[in-house]
């Protein structure tokens, strides 16, 4: 089964998840060491050339190098109810959430359906270990479920 995930982008302090300024779905691979490891750097190179202000071009951006063929990206209006993780990107880091409850539960605010797994600060130094990070994110999911 796909492992489902979306990736919003935001303001810098924009609490309400619900006010993303772009919407991305992934349809498979969204789980941290296949999606964290594959976003991260993407951002971080954008930061360095044009800086995050630009939304617009940062979300385009990601979708262009994301894109391997017509199923695996989208560009969405709304939150899906049957994503496992969000990846919520804000100038210099991203923030990873887990969704809580069976497919469909609670599925008409995404503040009342995710749980904060762990974020990410936009470093070079972090970069370089993103899979270390990525991994350690990934088990803390596994570990609240035991």
């Amino acid at each position: 089964m796909s492992t489902r995930s979306q990736i919003a982008f935001y303001e810098a302090n924009e609490k309400d998840l619900e006010k993303f300024e772009a919407l991305i779905y992934r349809h498979f691979d969204g789980y941290p060491t296949e999606a964290l490891v594959e976003i991260a750097p993407i951002i971080h190179q954008f930061n360095k050339k044009r800086e995050f202000i630009d939304i617009e071009y940062c979300s385009a951006w990601l979708v262009a190098q994301l894109k391997t063929d017509h199923l695996n990206i989208g560009i969405c209006k709304v939150f899906h109810d049957d994503i496992e993780y969000l990846y919520a990107i804000y100038p210099g880091k991203i923030v990873v959430y887990a969704t809580v409850g069976n497919y469909g539960e609670n599925s008409v605010n995404i503040n009342g359906r995710v749980t904060k797994l762990d974020e990410v600060e936009l470093t070079d130094e972090n970069i370089k270990n993103i899979e270390k990070i990525a991994e350690k994110i990934e088990n803390s999911k596994s570990d609240d479920k035991e």
